[in-house]
């Protein structure tokens, strides 16, 4: 049905402030008995009885039953009635539930975890796969008084959500007595914050066939999504920008990209997402050497359309005897505040230095770009040192302003092009909404190509060239 139709045009990871603990704690445990002793006491549970019928019932001789039954009457399991029969204690009445069923030793037992809890709803999630790094992620602002009273509050999430953490797997020393008798929280003896680090909260944002915004999912890590979800609904009202659809569209004249706009509505300037299905099918069945995709370039099946392209560029550049190493690869970033906002960003770029040679040759010269207000802008600049430290020396800073900062570029010298163009809807869509093309169309590969020559050749102002040079250096102030 159309009315169900969804497509991801975004995907942003929010960081949530979480936290891990050591936690130490006693719990009740339900614990079988050994085989007489559970016997004879679920015999005397159905009717009181004499020595001499218990050494009947279970072919014991008199010495044999004698120790049986002293060892329950020491335990303060059994007593003897006025009638000369054993019966059960209060002691002993307290393990049955029911007439005949297996009677359970409750016992105390220590024990302890290391588990982790954001911040915000104090659900507590799995210490597997977490990464201590607020990278590639737009982080959350939680209340203060949650920080400094987080051991506090922690003590008291784990007594009350003791049987979901149990059941999620993350107290594995904890034996249940095959689900039935689950083990309880005795008293939490102590509760030690370990470290910071973030939840990743992995977000896609989706539209409907109208090309407006969906209600966004809530999360499998939290206990309750919907106080978390007007944390993000406040983080983005912040970054909101203004509508630049028009600004796009004279980019597009620029770059001389007729298609892009065929998937827009001429009424209503909003993208219709059944258009673009419609142009991936016939560009499929096209020489045209274009390619539509809608989304980030860096989301998983964008980037696989795009080495797709790129695989056979490279294969014949391998088999070239010609070092193509002075060939440039520029990526030059928007200044769009969702960009990067995704750990796909960083495998994806990890990816693009990667294939730039092989033991052998050099394949191309890749370089990023990313946006600065100038070039004594240290502030941006350490930010994204801290963002991409470890592929720093590839980084250099742009100043904002090309192609009025609303659209990516990556261009591979007389192969290939991407252009990826991000329009900021907030009317009705939360975040920025990238739609972009892959082409090896010969002149529009040289097109972009010119333009992205000028402006890094180009000045903002005497003496303050486009191109800011290394990011590591601005950084440092120099």
């Amino acid at each position: 049905m159309m009315s169900d139709f969804k497509v991801i045009y975004n995907e942003v990871d929010f960081l949530l402030p979480a936290q891990r603990f050591n936690i130490q704690f006693s719990f009740i445990s339900q614990k079988g008995l050994p085989f007489i002793r559970e016997f004879l006491l679920r015999l005397i549970h159905l009717a009181p009885m004499n020595k001499n019928q218990i050494s009947t019932y279970f072919g014991l001789s008199r010495l044999e039953t004698e120790e049986a039954v002293s060892d329950l009457v020491q335990r303060g399991e059994l007593t003897l009635s006025a009638d000369g029969r054993l019966t059960l204690t209060d002691k002993s009445n307290g393990y049955f539930t029911d007439i005949g069923e297996i009677p359970q030793l409750s016992t105390v037992q220590d024990s302890g975890a290391s588990l982790s809890f954001d911040l915000a709803t104090f659900s507590c999630f799995s210490n597997d796969n977490v990464k201590d790094t607020w990278k590639a992620g737009l982080a959350l602002k939680i209340d203060d008084n949650n920080a400094s009273r987080s051991e506090r509050l922690v003590e008291k999430h784990f007594q009350w959500q003791f049987n979901k953490i149990l059941d999620k797997g993350f107290l594995p020393n904890l034996v249940s007595q095959d689900g039935k008798d689950l083990p309880s929280v005795y008293t939490v003896n102590s509760v030690n914050k370990l470290r910071q680090l973030p939840l990743r909260l992995k977000t896609a944002f989706q539209m409907d066939i109208d090309g407006k915004a969906v209600e966004r999912k809530d999360y499998e890590e939290l206990n309750n999504s919907e106080y978390v979800h007007e944390l993000i609904a406040m983080q983005l009202s912040r970054l909101s920008g203004q509508n630049n659809t028009m600004s796009i569209f004279k980019s597009m004249l620029m770059i001389g990209d007729e298609e892009t706009l065929k998937i827009f509505d001429s009424k209503t300037n909003l993208i219709n997402p059944s258009y673009i299905g419609d142009m991936q099918a016939l560009e499929e069945h096209s020489a045209s050497g274009r390619s539509t995709f809608l989304g980030p370039i860096y989301a998983s099946d964008n980037w696989d359309r795009f080495q797709k392209v790129l695989a056979p560029i490279l294969t014949t550049r391998i088999k070239q005897k010609a070092d193509s190493g002075g060939s440039s690869f520029t990526w030059i970033a928007p200044s769009d505040s969702f960009w990067s906002k995704s750990d796909r960003v960083i495998s994806s770029l990890s990816d693009f230095l990667s294939k730039a040679s092989t033991k052998e040759k050099k394949l191309y010269n890749p370089v990023v770009y990313v946006p600065l207000s100038d070039g004594s802008d240290f502030r941006s600049a350490k930010q994204w040192m801290n963002d991409f430290d470890q592929y720093h020396k590839y980084i250099r800073g742009v100043v904002e302003g090309f192609l009025d900062g609303n659209v990516e570029i990556l261009h591979l010298e007389d192969e290939l092009v991407v252009v990826i163009y991000h329009f900021v809807q907030p009317e009705t869509l939360p975040v920025s909404m990238p739609i972009g093309f892959i082409s090896t169309d010969k002149e529009t590969v040289a097109k972009v190509g010119s333009l992205i020559t000028d402006y890094l050749e180009g000045s903002s102002a005497f003496d303050k060239p486009n191109d800011c040079g290394a990011i590591a250096s601005i950084a440092r102030g120099r």
